[in-house]
């Protein structure tokens, strides 16, 4: 919970953000004194394809729930609820559920191999890390007064091409970058050990922990250009179309909404009718509901969707995807 000092002015990463609530029990520590101490894995960008795939591997095995546990969240109070929302995300709430009126902390792992696009995030460097924070009303000053919640974004981008961003949104009338600067901190201090997926007693064991986005492309020969993939997802050409394969947790109505083309070990497979600017986007369910609230769209569940322009192309690569996951 955050607590009003009005007597103090709290620096944020270094200077370069001002906010005026603290948060209790906030370690003198901040992400870019973590960053200097990091192992040289986050601090080398990665010289060979070879290193590369072995960035998205180590990515795709930590557990992101791991790297803020309920251990550590509990300096920011209470947690009613902590969320996989992804693969790749996780997010945990306090005080209330309800919009504007709790704290919310949602943080991400990813890869940008190209470099993360900082815009107008103010930043700091060390030993190749860069870490950043933005203000909601720094962004957009123009918001002020219109607000109906407060929120800072902070990023810590990594040499070897990681990247970790983290929103936090808090009620008004509070400052939300204290609460940004101590979960980051935090998070990158855990990232350092890269906790295994499954760690988190959050995290909920499904059949794509542990898999291989790309694993079909391997299936169907064609080449994988290790600058064009992501950690939890696959591009690649087949039969002349641009394929993309992503694994995902998403929304139950998303995917079983579209027309049931075939069934593969007991996995359910949907295309859609319509396409969106010539792409179709075809998806199989893999598993049932998984823990927390649903939306207006379902619950989430793991699945796994594929795009292209060529139908058929595009179902037979789903088919072959679905095929790679035993039996239900």
């Amino acid at each position: 919970m955050l607590v009003r000092r009005s007597a103090m002015i709290v620096a944020v990463m270094l200077g370069l953000v001002a906010c005026q609530d603290e948060l209790p029990g906030q370690r003198d520590d901040n992400p870019i004194s973590v960053a200097a101490s990091m192992p040289e894995f986050w601090k080398t960008a990665p010289g060979s394809d070879d290193e590369r795939w072995e960035v998205l591997r180590r990515v795709r095995a930590i557990d992101p729930c791991a790297l803020i546990p309920r251990a550590e969240l509990g300096h920011f109070g209470e947690p009613l609820q902590v969320e996989a929302d992804n693969l790749n995300r996780c997010s945990t709430t306090f005080g209330s559920t309800e919009s504007g009126k709790g704290t919310k902390i949602g943080w991400s792992l990813g890869v940008a191999p190209e470099g993360y696009i900082w815009g107008e995030t103010k930043r700091d460097e060390v030993d190749g890390i860069t870490v950043g924070m933005l203000r909601d009303l720094d962004a957009s000053p123009e918001l002020e007064g219109k607000l109906t919640e407060r929120s800072c974004t902070a990023i810590a981008s990594f040499a070897n091409t990681v990247t970790l961003p983290l929103r936090v949104s808090t009620p008004l009338g509070t400052e939300p970058c204290p609460a940004a600067q101590a979960a980051l901190t935090r998070a990158m201090r855990a990232l350092a050990d890269e906790p295994a997926q499954g760690t988190s007693p959050d995290t909920p064991n499904t059949v794509l922990l542990g898999t291989d986005p790309c694993a079909v492309a391997a299936v169907l020969g064609a080449a994988t250009p290790v600058l064009e993939q992501r950690a939890w997802s696959c591009s690649f050409t087949h039969r002349d179309d641009e394929i993309h394969v992503e694994y995902a947790y998403d929304n139950e109505g998303y995917v079983i909404d579209d027309e049931p083309i075939f069934v593969v070990n007991g996995h359910q497979g949907y295309g859609a009718a319509d396409d969106v600017g010539g792409t179709v986007f075809y998806r199989a369910a893999l598993g049932t509901a998984l823990p927390g609230a649903p939306s207006s769209m379902g619950p989430r569940i793991p699945a796994i969707s594929v795009s292209g322009k060529d139908r058929d192309t595009v179902e037979a690569v789903l088919r072959a995807t679905t095929e790679l996951f035993p039996a239900r």
